[in-house]
């Protein structure tokens, strides 16, 4: 068994940060979409009326629907981006991180192409 050892000195932040986000924003919406079709059917008009004016703004589920992925996003987006970068000074002040590889019948330099 051949392994093959290297070592982690820096992730990209911003990009870690937008894959993040981006993965957060279609769950967000995988997840409220079908919420909101459901509460939609089952009545949830009532529900709103008796929240008040305050629900009447987010036009009965629909603007939520469309906000919580992007407000998901962004937050996801923000965090992250500090996360990393802290992961990256503690990365630099610890000499990085030691990850072990194994072999598996690919070739590294292979990979990619």
């Amino acid at each position: 068994m051949s392994t093959l050892r290297l070592k982690l000195k820096r992730i990209d932040p911003v990009k870690y940060a937008t894959i993040a986000a981006f993965l957060t924003a279609l769950v967000m919406l995988i997840v409220f979409v079908p919420f909101m079709l459901i509460f939609s059917a089952l009545g949830a008009g009532a529900a709103t009326e008796s929240m008040g004016a305050g629900a009447a703004i987010f036009g009965g589920g629909i603007f939520i629907v469309i906000l919580a992925p992007i407000i998901y996003g962004v937050f996801t987006f923000i965090f992250t981006l500090i996360a990393v970068s802290l992961f990256n000074f503690i990365l630099k002040k610890t000499g990085g991180l030691d990850i072990d590889f194994e072999k598996a019948g690919l070739d590294i330099n292979r990979i990619g192409e």
